[in-house]
């Protein structure tokens, strides 16, 4: 979580160039004031420092009113944010317009009030923007009470459409209650009209399929969600995120089952889509890098290492384009792939760059999940390279990490002695004791599988 005296701090590291020049232009004429000095030494910072802040303004007299001036600077930043994005999206401009609304009502301009509210209404309606679709007919409704000899009926079915929005919103809230909280809530059976409310459902029966094995059943289920999101452009514009994250599920699903090929095809596909649609948003760039994760697991098992290549150099390229929007679970994730390609292709060092990128990190607290297979790509990357002397210290190091999490496997310890025993040997002398090594892990593995990392690395040799 960010600290309440880092907000600012992060806010500004998150602005683009275009977003950072938006702001700054209106205050050319005044580039002395002093949140613009405070914006600029704070944009300067690799990380939030607020002593350092303090010491170099020591004698500006805003330093004792620091606080203060944060808070204006970040009102300033998000006025100029909201004047920038005012189209971000068709929830965006319908806000305008019930906020123009307001304006205009209490000016008494009830027609024009009236004029905006039915392009508003079309709008909400189309897009499926239903909780903002209840407040614009609330707006109607006080309207039209305000405006002389208005019939019983139009207030009739006014409140009566009212009613099913309301209606519509409980069953998204149930559904995403279903979807985040299966074991506490049930899931409403009523059908639905709504593409979004459609999309939660299917959302809920499909991990119950899973569940339950029906992985055919669970293929075809997200197959008709995303046909129906498909014949649905201004959905699509509106929320593809929501379409994004299906695509992905649907995309990991053919990844669980091996099914490299297909998996490969509708990745293509949705990348080609994704172009269509981009948009400068958190959401849209995790659900971009679940992508880009579902890629490299496919071209590491077709073992097509030239096209892999060129993803690495795409996701990486597209990492630094939106530094501030990764976040560090997939900066890290991915460049834990990226040591697993390059240990394929005999890139021994980059390996090690990599890991070593990863442990600097307190991968222990936050992402222990990573530190295993960090510490085992490092330790093959330095048997490769020769590193005796890094070796033996290692190996106890990854046999007490593996004893906090489970008991030392038999395999693993058959890998422990091999590395080693036979790293001070040359490759020559390695190649018959690798045969040797594969008969001893046939023996002990039985069913079980050993990672796909150490299983590639014993193939090859």
């Amino acid at each position: 979580m960010i600290k309440k005296n880092e907000e600012l701090f992060y806010l500004i590291k998150s602005l683009n160039k275009s977003e950072k020049r938006y702001f700054k232009v209106p205050h050319q004429t005044n580039p002395s004031a002093e949140y613009l000095i405070l914006f600029a030494a704070i944009d300067a910072q690799e990380s939030y420092d607020e002593n350092a802040i303090k010491a170099e303004f020591k004698d500006k007299t805003f330093v004792n009113q620091l606080t203060t001036i944060k808070n204006y600077l970040k009102q300033k930043i998000m006025q100029s944010l909201r004047d920038f994005h005012a189209k971000i999206s068709v929830e965006a401009e319908l806000i305008d317009i019930i906020r123009n609304v307001e304006i205009l009502y209490h000016k008494g301009l009830y027609s024009i009030c009236l004029s905006e509210l039915k392009r508003a209404e079309k709008k909400a309606i189309r897009t499926e923007n239903n909780k903002l679709l209840f407040h614009i007919l609330s707006w109607k409704l006080t309207i039209l009470k305000s405006l002389p000899n208005i019939d019983q009926k139009t207030l009739r079915n006014l409140v009566n459409q009212q009613k099913q929005v309301l209606k519509t919103i409980k069953d998204y809230v149930d559904l995403t209650a279903a979807h985040l909280l299966p074991n506490e809530t049930t899931k409403p059976h009523n059908k639905t009209s709504s593409l979004l409310n459609k999309t939660l459902k299917t959302s809920h029966k499909y991990q119950q399929l899973i569940a339950q094995n029906a992985i055919d059943k669970a293929k075809k289920l997200l197959e008709d969600v995303l046909k129906d999101w498909e014949d649905n452009t201004l959905m699509l514009e509106e929320s593809f995120t929501t379409y994004f994250s299906i695509a992905n599920d649907y995309i990991d699903l053919l990844v669980k089952q091996k099914q490299f090929r297909e998996g490969l095809v509708q990745i293509l596909k949705l990348k080609q889509k994704a172009t269509q649609y981009e948009e400068q948003s958190a959401a849209f760039i995790n659900e971009k890098l679940r992508l880009f994760t579902a890629e490299l697991e496919i071209r590491r098992h077709l073992k097509d290492l030239h096209t892999t290549n060129e993803t690495v150099r795409e996701i990486k390229a597209f990492m630094q384009a939106n530094t501030a929007l990764v976040s560090l679970n997939y900066k890290l994730s991915l460049t834990l792939q990226f040591a697993s390609i390059y240990l394929t292709k005999k890139n021994y060092e980059n390996v090690l760059s990599c890991i070593d990128l990863i442990l600097r990190e307190d991968v222990k607290k936050q992402f222990k999940e990573l530190l295993l297979p960090s510490l085992w790509l490092q330790l093959l990357a330095y048997y490769e390279l020769g590193k005796n002397n890094l070796i033996k210290p290692l190996i106890p190091q990854i046999k007490k990490e593996i004893k906090k999490q489970k008991n030392i496997a038999p395999y693993e310890d058959v890998l422990f002695k091999f590395i080693r025993s036979t790293a001070p040997l040359s490759s020559a002398e390695k190649k018959p004791l690798f045969i040797t090594l594969k008969e001893e892990l046939q023996n002990v593995l039985h069913s079980k599988s050993i990672p796909y990392d150490i299983e590639q690395w014993i193939n090859s040799k």
